[in-house]
C-alpha cells in the first residue's frame, strides 16, 4: 500500500445538550442544525464509524481499515498490531448546556461490567464565554461516603469541585475522576475507545421521550476516585509544538504552524491531525492535500515524514 494520509468522514450526536457550534465555526454538515452535541471525528467505535474519504479505502469504515491485519503495521503502527480494537476515540463537542455529572471506569471494572475498555480522556477547550466552569473532581476532604450521602440526597453540588476555564487550556480527566462541561464551551476530547459512561446526576432533566435520562449512581460510587485533583495546563500559543495531554493510552500536542512544520513519523504509531484553526496544506510522500479547520486525517506509520504548509493549529495525537 502507499503512505497517503486517510481523511475521515464525522458521525454526528444530536444529544439534548447540544447547540450550533459545529455547524457555525467548523462548518459541519450535520443533520440536526439545531442541536448537534457532537462531532465524532476518529472512531472505531460500534455507536459512531468514520467512514473514509479518500484514496484506496473510500467509502470503508476505519474500523475496516483497522482489521485488516496485512496493512496493520503499515497503517497504524507496531504498537497497534496487537491490539483487539482501534485505541482512540476523538471527538469535537459543542457543550451548549450542562452535560451530566459523570464518571468513567478504568479498564478493569470496564472489561468486567461492560465488556469494553475504559475511558482516560483529555478537554482541550477550543472557545468558551467568560466565566465558563467546568467540573472536576471533588472538593478537598470529600470521602466516598459523603458524596453517597449528598447524591442520595440531591445534594452533589455541596461536594464538587468548580474550575474556571478559558480557551487554550487543556484538561487531563483519568477514569475515576467525576467531571462534567457546563455549557457554553466547545472542546476537542481525545480518549480512550470507550462510550462507557455512568450518569450520576443530571440537573433534572428529561429526554427525548419525556423522561428522566438513566443514571447509574451504583456503578458510579464504584468506580469514582475522590482523591483525584484537576489537572488543568493552560496552553501556550506561541510554540510550534507543546504537549497537551500525556498518559499510558495517547499523547496529544498541539501544533502551531506559521508558514511550515515538518516532522518525521516513528513506526510505533500513526498520527491523529485535527485541524482546529486556519487552513493550509499537507503534504506527505510529495502528494499535497488542501486541510482546513473541522478537518481531521490519519498520517500512516508508514508514511515516515509529513509537512504541513500555511497558518494553523492542530491537535496531534497518537498511542
Amino acid at each position: 500500500m502507499n503512505s497517503e494520509p486517510i481523511f475521515l468522514e464525522p458521525v454526528f450526536k444530536d444529544y439534548i445538550w447540544g447547540g450550533q457550534k459545529l455547524k457555525n465555526i467548523f462548518g459541519k454538515k450535520v443533520q440536526n442544525e439545531e442541536c448537534t452535541a457532537e462531532s465524532w471525528e476518529v472512531s472505531t467505535n460500534e455507536n459512531g464509524e468514520t467512514l473514509v474519504k479518500n484514496g484506496e479505502f473510500k467509502g470503508q469504515t476505519l474500523t475496516q481499515v483497522f482489521a485488516n491485519q496485512d496493512l496493520r503495521k503499515a497503517i497504524f503502527g507496531t504498537k497497534c498490531v496487537d491490539l483487539a480494537e482501534f485505541p482512540l476515540l476523538i471527538k469535537f463537542i459543542d457543550a451548549n448546556k450542562s452535560l451530566s455529572v459523570q464518571v468513567h471506569p478504568d479498564n478493569e471494572y470496564a472489561m468486567k461490567h461492560e465488556n469494553s475498555l475504559g475511558k482516560t480522556e483529555m478537554w482541550y477547550i477550543l472557545d468558551c464565554e467568560p466565566g465558563a466552569q467546568i467540573i472536576c473532581g471533588v472538593k478537598k476532604g470529600v470521602t466516598k461516603e459523603k458524596l453517597k450521602e449528598c447524591i442520595n440526597s440531591e445534594k452533589i453540588a455541596e461536594c464538587l469541585n468548580y474550575v474556571n476555564v478559558e480557551k487554550g487550556d487543556a484538561i487531563y480527566i483519568p477514569s475515576g475522576t467525576i467531571h462534567a462541561l457546563l455549557g457554553k464551551t466547545l472542546v476537542a476530547e481525545v480518549q480512550q475507545n470507550s462510550n462507557v459512561t455512568y450518569r450520576v446526576y443530571d440537573w433534572g432533566r428529561v429526554g427525548k421521550d419525556g423522561k428522566p435520562r438513566e443514571l447509574h449512581v451504583q456503578k458510579a460510587l464504584d468506580v469514582i476516585c475522590t482523591d483525584r485533583t484537576p489537572q488543568i495546563r493552560k496552553i501556550e500559543n506561541n510554540c510550534s509544538k507543546v504537549n497537551v495531554a500525556k498518559s499510558e493510552f495517547f499523547t496529544t500536542n498541539k501544533l502551531h504552524v506559521q508558514d511550515q512544520f515538518a516532522e518525521e513519523i516513528s513506526e510505533e504509531s500513526f498520527i491523529a491531525l485535527n485541524v482546529i484553526e486556519g487552513k493550509g496544506t499537507l503534504k506527505v510522500a510529495n502528494q499535497n492535500y488542501e486541510i482546513k479547520k473541522g478537518d481531521s486525517f490519519l498520517v500512516p506509520a508508514n508514511a515516515k515524514k509529513y509537512e504541513l504548509l500555511g497558518n494553523m493549529e492542530l491537535l496531534q495525537s497518537y498511542v
